[in-house]
């Protein structure tokens, strides 16, 4: 028999609370009851996704990856974030929402440093990782309540384990497109003005920038135009006020900057593949 003693004392990458499992998912592109879940953020969630099989565009901050079988996305708290719709068919992920994340060195809920990237490749882990959250979604599939401390143990164990894998063989820093500084401005405008009459000539006037110029960097560094963020941006922002409130889907299209109930129908369809009213159905009864 071949035995290895655990060190009576090893370091610990936690420097407060251990972090707190708030979900798991799993999704298949082009299932009907995993409809994507575009442009958004988490206040105070953060994210480990791994891509299980197929190839995928994802969106986080102000850059675009191609994640493929095996790699994983650390999506601190607050970071914007966005999945393709357009994923090949065979594309499946699987997900922990996690809190109070207090790791050594950097901020509360936060996985990674601010301007490090964000994806990666776990290798010869994958299976473990694989398992370990196949066995988190299937347990509190079950029985949430009675399995609820075995799987709180085993994220603490996940998170551990990426954070030790990430600081071996993570890329140090996320690519750098020319003109991020710009593409900020314009992401911020958008974000802060979403829900109004949003024009690519607004936002040229208020930033005072060339149109063209601007639309060009700005597509150049996120893969969308700034009218295809803004409108990625308000159905994002409709998904979740159809998953957490009580709004009226009339409501939540004026809310969103919708004033034609026919349209926001028609764009929240386009991008969701769903209506508003259905969507709200499959996400209330999936949370």
């Amino acid at each position: 028999m071949s035995q290895i003693n655990v060190p009576e004392k090893y370091p610990t990458c936690f420097r407060g609370r251990l972090p707190e499992l708030t979900y798991v998912g799993k999704r298949k592109n082009g299932d009907s009851f995993s409809p994507p879940r575009i442009l958004h953020s988490h206040t105070d969630v953060a994210e480990l996704l791994l891509i299980t099989q197929g190839t995928a565009n994802y969106t986080v901050g102000e850059h675009q990856y191609v994640v493929t079988e095996g790699d994983v996305i650390a999506l601190n708290a607050g970071v914007m974030h966005d999945e393709d719709a357009r994923l090949a068919a065979n594309t499946t992920s699987l997900l922990i929402g996690l809190k109070h994340i207090q790791l050594f060195h950097l901020p509360d809920n936060a996985l990674i440093p601010k301007e490090a990237c964000p994806v990666l490749s776990l290798k010869d882990s994958f299976p473990f990782v694989q398992n370990t959250l196949e066995t988190i979604y299937a347990l509190l599939k079950e029985d949430r309540v009675q399995y609820a401390e075995t799987c709180q143990q085993l994220t603490v164990a996940l998170v551990s384990l990426f954070v030790e894998l990430y600081r071996r063989h993570a890329v140090p820093t996320a690519p750098a497109g020319k003109g991020a500084l710009l593409t900020d401005r314009i992401r911020k405008y958008i974000d802060d003005h979403y829900n109004e009459e949003v024009s690519l000539q607004a936002i040229s006037d208020a930033l005072h920038a060339n149109s063209y110029y601007l639309a060009h960097v700005f597509k150049e560094n996120t893969g969308y135009s700034p009218m295809q963020y803004a409108i990625r941006l308000r159905i994002g922002k409709a998904q979740e006020l159809l998953t957490y409130t009580n709004y009226s889907v009339t409501q939540i299209a004026g809310m969103v900057g919708y004033d034609n109930i026919s349209h926001f129908n028609a764009m929240f369809t386009k991008y969701i593949g769903m209506a508003p009213g259905k969507y709200r159905k499959i996400s209330v009864t999936t949370e």
